[in-house]
């Protein structure tokens, strides 16, 4: 009789998400259906490496390994992990959170940069996070990668017309090497925090869309929290402070405009 896994695991919207008794945190991965049985045929433990806390914890399994490079190797192929594992290259975690191993979180990064990027990247995109929330996904359909754009703080645009609207969101879609993807998102935080705006026109993204924020008036309880409903509809307020965006998920199957 084989044995059960001690974790739990949920699927939800496409995503295994897994638990277990003790965790502070969900481990996240995409949904397969040709390595599932497999995954959670396992007990996963929560592995602290160089004196990380359990937030930064990644998932192992005796048998399979660290679980974002036996998803890397189930999407990509285990010659392409283990050739780019010899030329120097590790998975990164794009959001820099190791236990979330969805495919579109994780890529290829020469183990310096990967190191810089810790360094830089992912410290600034936490200090700055209640401004401006800055991701970075790659879309696994497309091969193209995504920044995106949460505005927590207040940003608008005046048209040409004289029309104002506040930004929820901006996405930027990008077809180049993710070293470069890396630099400019650095940029982004870089140039608001000491100017205080977005300049996506100084940007590598081929495409770029800007989300409106839709405007809703507030009673004075409602004031008061992060969240009202409108026509059934859970709305996040940011103007109040008691709710931030965190990620704005990327547009999937985005594709470069063509020349």
């Amino acid at each position: 009789m084989p044995r059960r896994s001690k974790n739990k695991f949920d699927i939800v919207n496409n995503e295994i998400h897994i638990t277990r008794e003790g965790w502070t945190l969900v481990g996240l991965t995409t949904y397969r259906e040709d390595y599932y049985e497999e995954l959670t045929s396992k007990t996963w433990t929560l592995t602290k490496l160089n004196n990380d806390t359990e937030d930064k914890g990644y998932l192992l399994n005796g048998t399979l390994g660290l679980l974002h490079r036996y998803i890397v190797a189930k999407w990509y192929g285990e010659d392409v992990l283990e050739e780019m594992t010899e030329k120097g290259y590790v998975v990164d975690h794009m959001n820099n959170r190791h236990a979330d191993c969805r495919i579109s979180n994780l890529e290829f990064l020469k183990k310096a940069y990967n190191t810089a990027k810790g360094q830089v990247f992912d410290v600034d995109s936490k200090t700055m996070e209640h401004h401006i929330a800055v991701n970075i996904f790659k879309d696994f359909s497309t091969g193209c990668y995504q920044i995106t754009i949460g505005c927590n703080d207040d940003i608008s645009v005046v048209t040409t017309n004289g029309e104002k609207y506040h930004i929820e969101a901006i996405l930027l879609l990008y077809d180049c090497d993710y070293s470069i993807v890396i630099n400019d998102a650095e940029n982004i935080l870089r140039v608001y925090e000491t100017k205080g705006y977005i300049d996506v026109g100084k940007t590598y993204a081929c495409d770029v869309k800007v989300r409106k924020a839709v405007y809703i008036e507030l009673t004075e309880e409602e004031k008061n929290g992060g969240v009202v409903i409108r026509n059934g509809v859970p709305c996040l307020v940011l103007e109040t402070g008691k709710a931030f965006l965190k990620s704005v998920h990327y547009q999937e199957g985005w594709m470069p405009p063509k020349k």
